[in-house]
């Protein structure tokens, strides 16, 4: 998919979670699109909605954990593509290299993630990061 066929998007209402599972809304000013995604990942995102933060780390939370342990930012997400009726998301991860003495060597590394969109959605509300479609 082409940078110029990107389009940023939000998380525009949440609906549930229900025993059916979460309906998010996504979109922008022109369009919207709805993405039904599971009890416990509708449970996180309205957390990360609300602001709220659990007793004990959850999975979000861990997997963000490791990133900044790590140095590792999340560059970009993309709900990517619809397979047999399942959205799919790209998840682009960004590391600074350090020279031997530690600095900042001026490069990066990337990597691309085949990730859940629902995971996606909860990570780029902890993370603040744009998400695109």
């Amino acid at each position: 998919m082409s940078e110029q066929q990107l389009l940023p998007i939000r998380i525009k209402k949440v609906l549930g979670p229900m025993n059916a599972g979460t309906a998010v809304l996504l979109g922008n000013d022109e369009k919207t699109f709805v993405m039904f995604i599971g009890i416990y990942e509708g449970n996180a995102l309205l957390r990360e909605l609300n602001g709220e933060t659990p007793p004990r780390p959850m999975t979000h939370d861990l997997l963000s954990n490791v990133l900044a342990g790590f140095e590792l930012k999340i560059k970009r997400i993309v709900i990517s593509d619809i397979v047999d009726n399942t959205f799919c998301a790209t998840l682009t991860l960004e590391q600074a290299c350090a020279s031997p003495d530690g600095e900042w060597n001026g490069r990066r590394n990337l990597v691309q993630i085949d990730a859940r969109p629902s995971d996606c959605l909860v990570l780029a509300l902890k993370e603040q990061v744009e998400i695109f479609a």
